[in-house]
């Protein structure tokens, strides 16, 4: 009997400890997701913050194609996290944890993304400091008939407020903007004369404030 009321008293005040700091709760919720298909790479959303080392994104960098989806999956026991771009041009959350200042996905939900072209850089809202990852992502060339090329940066139409930035260069010469701010998913250009090089890049960016971007994508090459 001793045993059983000392047991129940220390679960008790576990939780409400854990219930102080807004982000122990028992029930997990639907998380978000903006896709729908097979992963091209898995992110496991580690550790919790009453462990020391434990938190952080493994892999912390992962490449993937236009198009291709991303999944992260909490593997922590009570906390919640957010995969979130740096400058919340994308968000992948929950509600888990909630009420409370610190919510996500929780223990053994997953969430997960399609991407388009660029260097997205991203951490969890709950955890800042610790949890900082990025995803790569350069855009797909594709050679036509007649001496053309398909530049394709998205696989799908950008979320409101959103847009696409392009850049090309010529031969290793300077970068010069191809689309700004463009709606479109892809487009068609000439390559030239036999051996013409031609380097593309792509970012995704607030259609408002061009400084709210990704970094450029992975540099992709024709000829």
């Amino acid at each position: 009997m001793r045993l059983a009321l000392l047991t129940a008293s220390i679960l008790l005040a576990t939780a409400s400890t854990a219930a102080g700091q807004g982000y122990y709760y028992p029930e997990p919720s639907k998380p978000e997701s903006d896709s729908g298909g097979t992963p091209a790479a898995e992110v496991d959303a580690n550790g919790n913050a009453v462990v020391p080392g434990s938190l952080g994104f493994d892999p912390v960098a992962v490449s993937v194609k236009v198009g291709d989806i991303v999944r992260w999956t909490n593997t922590d026991s009570s906390v919640p996290h957010t995969a979130t771009e740096d400058h919340g041009l994308w968000r992948l959350s929950g509600t888990y944890g909630s009420p409370g200042p610190f919510q996500g996905f929780g223990p053994g939900e997953s969430v997960e993304r399609r991407f388009e072209a660029g260097t997205h850089h991203y951490y969890c809202e709950v955890h800042p400091e610790q949890m900082k990852a990025v995803v790569k992502v350069p855009v797909k060339l594709k050679r036509l008939p007649g001496r053309r090329a398909r530049i394709r940066w998205s696989a799908t139409a950008p979320a409101d407020g959103l847009s696409f930035d392009v850049q090309r260069r010529r031969n290793r010469g300077r970068w010069k903007p191809y689309r700004r701010a463009t709606t479109a998913r892809d487009a068609t250009f000439a390559l030239g004369e036999r051996g013409t090089r031609w380097d593309v890049r792509a970012r995704l960016r607030s259609s408002t404030d061009r400084a709210k971007a990704t970094d450029w994508s992975p540099v992709a090459t024709i000829r």
